[in-house]
């Protein structure tokens, strides 16, 4: 999954931004597929440290750190031309606001998206979708971007990743600005 949707990110090879490093899988992939610059944004500091260790395995790579929520960082992001989100809800009140109550938990990111997004530029997130798109979730992406893209893939998860998702597959999604 994180290495089908750096493969949307990167297809410009243009400039990334990246919302949530984890594991750093994904943004291995995006390095491995080769782009301009890669800013990533991470709030937690044990996950920061890991970063780091992992950065230092990229000489020569433009790769920049934004440390802290992306909410409070949004005066500090510049233009890309891939926007790749796959991050998680911190507390039981954004449980409740941007997953209970929400079509998609990115769904309160889809404006800042957009708008720090290059004419052309895509955006990808884990849509927590299995097999299909809700109206309201397609109505959510083509009110801010002229196309969306969609394809169910399937899954095979490792052990380590039973925490992180439950069903067979998930539709990934290209949307364009």
């Amino acid at each position: 999954l994180m290495h089908a949707m750096a493969e949307i990110v990167t297809e410009g090879h243009g400039d990334v931004l990246e919302i949530g490093f984890g594991r750093g899988v994904s943004a291995s992939a995006i390095q491995e597929r080769g782009v301009r610059s890669h800013t990533i944004v991470e709030c937690n500091d044990s996950i920061v440290r890991r970063f780091e260790q992992w950065r230092d395995g990229q000489p020569g790579r433009d790769i920049r750190l934004l440390h802290g929520r992306w909410q409070d960082l949004t005066d500090r992001m510049e233009t890309y031309d891939g926007v790749f989100f796959h991050t998680y809800p911190l507390n039981e009140e954004e449980i409740v606001e941007h997953v209970v109550q929400s079509t998609t938990f990115a769904e309160h990111f889809f404006p800042t998206a957009a708008s720090v997004l290059r004419p052309g530029g895509v955006f990808t997130y884990l849509t927590n979708e299995i097999d299909s798109f809700s109206r309201e979730h397609q109505r959510l992406l083509l009110g801010l971007f002229r196309s969306i893209s969609l394809r169910v893939l399937p899954l095979t998860l490792p052990a380590s990743s039973a925490d992180a998702w439950w069903a067979p597959s998930m539709v990934l999604v290209r949307a364009e600005k």
